[in-house]
């Protein structure tokens, strides 16, 4: 695919890159075979769309999450087969084997082998603390994060999940002091039957929020 920047901003002005399994399921597999891509990246560039798309698309569609997962273990093997050939080669005493460090660094980049291989998320950005604890553990559950990595994400999860839980708290107990401020109004009227219903109620939602914290 050779498209400059001229016809890349002409096409991505007609419209948003729209899913299409026949296209982007033998597509997927086709880069992720392919010894000299073997990464989504290559993907994201010749269908013309960006990380939070892409895994946009492995969430909604389950046959191109499958061709992706797939071709990350074909990828995997043509990545342990070159290094396996790396190995044999022989190079001067103290001279460093290039070859080598750039399969290493291969590595790194395609499948987190290393201590400092950066993190891809597969996390909405509209989503609570509960729908990520729980998009992280998928993610985890594909192999892309090392356990030493899914324990560090996972505390920092939960120190958002616990925020949000208390946010969430806070907003039945406002809504709970508005109750009572109707039950205050509803004492000084005829109809202290409504009244004792609302200050049921507001016992109930407190007594159920306590329970959740």
């Amino acid at each position: 695919m050779s498209l400059n920047a001229n016809e890349i901003y002409l096409q991505l002005k007609k419209g948003k890159t729209k899913y299409h399994e026949e296209i982007h399921c033998p597509l997927i597999l086709d880069i992720m075979m392919d010894k000299k891509k073997g990464t989504h990246s290559y993907f994201c560039v010749e269908a013309l769309i960006g990380d939070s798309k892409f895994y946009e698309w492995t969430e909604d569609h389950e046959l191109f999450a499958y061709c992706y997962c797939l071709g990350k273990m074909f990828a995997r093997k043509n990545w342990e087969e070159e290094g396996r050939i790396v190995k044999k080669i022989v190079t001067i005493k103290g001279q460093t084997n290039n070859r080598m460090e750039y399969w290493k660094m291969a590595g790194w980049s395609r499948f987190g082998i290393s201590k400092n291989s950066r993190i891809r998320l597969n996390l909405k950005d509209d989503a609570n603390p509960s729908q990520h604890y729980a998009q992280l553990l998928k993610q985890a559950s594909q192999g892309d994060f090392t356990a030493g990595e899914i324990k560090q994400l996972m505390e920092a999860i939960n120190v958002g999940l616990r925020a949000h839980e208390l946010f969430e708290l806070q907003k039945e107990i406002d809504q709970l002091k508005s109750d009572i401020e109707k039950i205050n109004e509803g004492k000084n009227g005829e109809n202290n039957y409504t009244a004792q219903g609302i200050a049921q109620k507001g016992k109930d939602s407190l007594a159920n929020s306590l329970r959740k914290s």
